[in-house]
């Protein structure tokens, strides 16, 4: 408590809150294990904050180090398939055209008649 006089604070918590040790009706839980986030939930999470996909995935992958995600979530990071493809690719501010369509097919195991 304040005093006038000395302006001290008191450091007894006794007084102003009880203790949960000092609770006889408290009994601490001797279950230690956090609730893990499933699949479904961080799916949820994701959607409900409108997370874009680079978000997401930052979000799950700290999750993931903090050990709160269940052993069943799998976390992929963004797949870099498109690099291989962006050589046939010619893009001109909003506006991305291919400039080798014979290579891209090639590369993409199609097949391309160009007469067609």
């Amino acid at each position: 408590m304040y005093s006038d006089e000395e302006y001290t604070v008191s450091t007894n918590s006794e007084e102003q809150w009880p203790s949960a040790s000092r609770d006889e009706d408290y009994l601490p839980s001797t279950h230690s294990s956090n609730h893990k986030i499933t699949e479904g939930e961080l799916s949820d999470l994701i959607r409900d904050l409108e997370l874009p996909k680079n978000k997401a995935e930052l979000l799950a992958l700290s999750l993931q180090q903090w050990d709160l995600l269940h052993h069943s979530v799998k976390v992929t990071t963004f797949l870099t398939r498109k690099e291989e493809f962006e050589q046939f690719f010619k893009t001109m501010g909003y506006f991305a055209s291919c400039k080798d369509i014979d290579g891209l097919m090639v590369a993409m195991h199609m097949g391309h008649s160009p007469e067609q």
